[in-house]
């Protein structure tokens, strides 16, 4: 006999015996198995994703190193045909060095700016057979001036204006405001402190024109 009920919804209810479904019981090994997997799945992701970073840090490294050697090449080159009076010149030609033309980053190069690229100004200090160069204490008044201190005394004093003779210009990447002091590298994921510095990159040019032009007057 059936017994039939309606509501809203409506169900039958037969003689026949209803079907139940055991609830389905995990096993723990497999749990255990799982959760096993995750664990190294995690600790291989993670050492996957810290080699990947490793390399793309050691890589930035090495382009940094290339490209501030350059930085320092293409700087002193064109320091040694730019009037030192000339700031904005000057600043052109640091901007120019790292790839830049206003001031700024260099490309993929934090922190290093264009206020990093130093540009010093050296005379031939002979004593003896030995000749040295040296940072000018003071600068001639202009272009005309170095030009007739250099053809009258190559190897004029570096103390006074109007003996010096500026023959070398030098390029180095160093931190400012400091005794070029080397740059520290910043890694891209700050997550530890290598404690790498960045070379200096030093590079020395024979001083060209220095901005002076034939028939430029020779300044007191």
């Amino acid at each position: 006999m059936a017994i039939q009920f309606k509501s809203r919804q409506s169900w039958r209810r037969t003689g026949s015996a209803t079907k139940v479904r055991a609830p389905s019981i995990r096993s723990p090994r497999r749990s255990a198995q799982s959760g096993i997997a995750a664990v190294e799945f995690s600790l291989v992701s993670l050492l996957f994703f810290m080699l990947v970073f490793a390399i793309i840090e050691f890589v930035r490294v090495m382009y940094m190193y290339n490209t501030l050697a350059d930085a320092t090449r293409t700087a002193a080159r064109a320091a040694a045909n730019i009037d030192w009076r000339n700031t904005a010149e000057l600043d052109k030609a640091k901007q120019h060095a790292i790839l830049r033309d206003s001031p700024g980053e260099l490309a993929f190069g934090f922190p290093v700016t264009d206020k990093h690229v130093r540009i010093d100004y050296m005379y031939l200090k002979q004593q003896g057979s030995t000749t040295t160069y040296e940072p000018a204490n003071s600068m001639p008044s202009c272009p005309g001036r170095n030009q007739h201190n250099c053809l009258t005394n190559p190897y004029g004093s570096g103390a006074s204006a109007s003996t010096v003779c500026i023959r070398i210009v030098r390029a180095r990447i160093c931190n400012p405001d400091t005794d070029c002091e080397a740059v520290s590298y910043k890694m891209l994921i700050p997550l530890f402190d290598w404690g790498v510095k960045l070379p200096v990159s030093t590079t020395l040019a024979t001083a060209e024109t220095l901005g002076y032009r034939p028939g430029d007057p020779v300044c007191p």
